[in-house]
């Protein structure tokens, strides 16, 4: 087993994954959309083996440019270390470090704007790995929003997993549980379903057509309670994703 921790992005990410990875998400109210249909071409790679341990990876979203970055990422035994650009009108600048190991890792992430010479933002994270069981808890937003989550693999034959998230917010003295799971009924077709604390309900059937070639399609529910009524907020949303 390797001995290596990732990078800060690595913490929670199983658990990040299994309740939000290509769920439906509505993408900012830009003039991109044509009425009620929004769309977005997302492109992520990697080049790895520039050097011993170092790689850079490359996302970018069009039309959305502001969200375009480039990041260069270093792994060594006991420490993964990030730095990167997000291609912005106002560029920012992005530092993250992890040092522990498979087992037991804790790390830092902050980012700078370098024309303001301002803290955008800092995270702070722990995680805990097994082979049945990933734990994570990391401080975010400024220290505004506490955030545990742990993932647990039931069946890596048939891809069942659960996965759950408690979010806390500080400022809004707000607490948010969610759980989801996820089960191939085929070996080339995945579903996985998400229920939240706050209302939000969320779905997704994924089908393989090819190698390396996916097709998702995915409905989220929002129920918004108030005193009088109930307003049900629906969207569905379908992705072509290639991954080689």
């Amino acid at each position: 087993m390797s001995k290596c921790p990732g990078i800060y992005n690595d913490i929670g990410k199983k658990a990040r994954d299994l309740l939000y990875k290509d769920y439906y998400t509505q993408q900012p109210p830009i003039h991109y959309n044509y009425g009620n249909l929004a769309w977005s071409l997302d492109l992520a790679g990697q080049i790895s083996n520039i050097l011993p341990g170092l790689r850079t990876a490359l996302r970018f979203i069009i039309p959305y440019h502001y969200q375009n970055e480039v990041e260069l990422q270093y792994s060594h035994d006991y420490a993964g270390i990030t730095a990167g650009i997000r291609l912005a009108e106002n560029s920012l600048l992005n530092f993250s470090v992890v040092t522990g190991n498979s087992l037991l890792s804790i790390g830092a992430d902050l980012s700078f704007i370098p024309a303001t010479r301002q803290l955008d933002n800092y995270n702070a994270g722990l995680s805990f790995n097994i082979a049945i069981l990933n734990a994570s808890l990391t401080l975010n937003d400024m220290g505004d929003k506490l955030r545990a989550s742990c993932y647990s693999s039931i069946s890596p034959l048939t891809k069942t997993a659960i996965a759950v998230e408690l979010d806390h917010q500080f400022s809004r003295n707000e607490s948010t549980l969610t759980f989801g799971a996820q089960h191939a009924i085929f070996p080339v077709t995945l579903v996985k379903a998400r229920a939240s604390s706050n209302g939000k309900l969320g779905a997704l059937i994924q089908q393989q057509l090819f190698p390396s070639f996916f097709l998702t399609i995915a409905g989220d529910v929002d129920t918004q309670h108030s005193v009088n009524s109930v307003t049900t907020i629906s969207k569905l949303g379908m992705s072509l994703a290639f991954r080689p």
